[in-house]
């Protein structure tokens, strides 16, 4: 068996034995085996792990003494569109395991079990990457960097399957329905104080205390509202009485002084004014 490149890692995807060796390979040099001991048919229905990666997600779960851990990432990561999501629960049901193994069976996944294709110099997202391991010992493994080894309707429905055990748990694949910190912005903690600057003459002042922020231009209150942070962004907490996570940026309503608030590498804060000018200025933490 040719072990090159089979290797999990959980937030790239699969990475090879050799891949410091293909670095210094010529690009478009292709290495490209098949298991021969793979089954390629699966006898177990007891599905104990399994993870997938392609240019959409990232996704897997293993069933551990304390419940079925599921991982999951995923979104836009050029743009703060709300569509970049990062899960990490354990799972408070039973059905995920029972439903990607009907998947597996439904799609004839295991037909091209063991096979491995790497083509040096190829962006990412060309190719997909699957392991699943049952507990007869049986393992349905596929990578290609080249092109998928699944079909666009199984890979959908690998998807849709962790987007409904994702629902069923409180989450969801957006920025909003995320459990694990996204961007390294501005948190509640870190705003806490007096922050000043000033913006076409005039002197802007906004205090933090608690869940509250009060604005002040050149001395006159514009805001006294509690805020969230969504997104690296300070907004006003506007939201509907029962619902505890935003669905979208439209679920919240501007500063009336300053719209939206985020962390910068200078640790600074950036004001939008919404009122005579969509210009910014750097508000400065004052000291005690």
């Amino acid at each position: 068996m040719n072990n090159e490149g089979f290797g999990l890692n959980a937030s790239n995807g699969f990475i090879g034995i050799g891949t410091a060796m293909r670095q210094q390979e010529a690009c478009g040099s292709k290495h490209e085996s098949t298991d021969p001991q793979a089954p390629k048919e699966i006898g177990s229905d007891e599905l104990i792990s399994f993870s997938f990666s392609n240019n959409t997600i990232s996704a897997s779960c293993e069933l551990k003494d304390d419940g079925l851990h599921v991982l999951a990432s995923g979104g836009d990561p050029s743009a703060r569109n709300g569509t970049r999501f990062k899960l990490d629960y354990i799972s408070c049901t039973n059905s995920l395991l029972d439903k990607l193994n009907s998947i597996i069976k439904q799609y004839s996944l295991a037909a091209n079990n063991g096979y491995y294709c790497h083509v040096d110099g190829l962006p990412g997202g060309c190719g997909d990457s699957i392991d699943a391991v049952y507990a007869s010992g049986e393992r349905l493994h596929m990578y290609s960097n080249q092109s998928p080894t699944v079909s666009f309707d199984a890979s959908d429905a690998i998807c849709d399957a962790f987007r409904d055990d994702a629902l069923k748990n409180g989450f969801d694949f957006n920025t909003a329905g995320s459990n694990v910190q996204i961007y390294d912005d501005a948190d509640r903690q870190y705003l806490q104080g007096i922050w000043k600057g000033r913006h076409f003459g005039s002197e802007i002042t906004a205090i933090f205390t608690g869940n509250t922020v009060k604005i002040f231009v050149d001395g006159n209150m514009t805001d006294n509202t509690e805020y969230t942070v969504f997104e690296g962004f300070v907004r006003p907490n506007r939201l509907k009485n029962g619902i505890s996570k935003a669905k979208s940026k439209s679920d919240y309503e501007e500063f009336e002084g300053c719209s939206s608030f985020a962390k910068s590498n200078s640790f600074t804060l950036t004001a939008y004014f919404t009122k005579s000018s969509y210009s910014t200025c750097n508000l400065l933490r004052q000291k005690k």
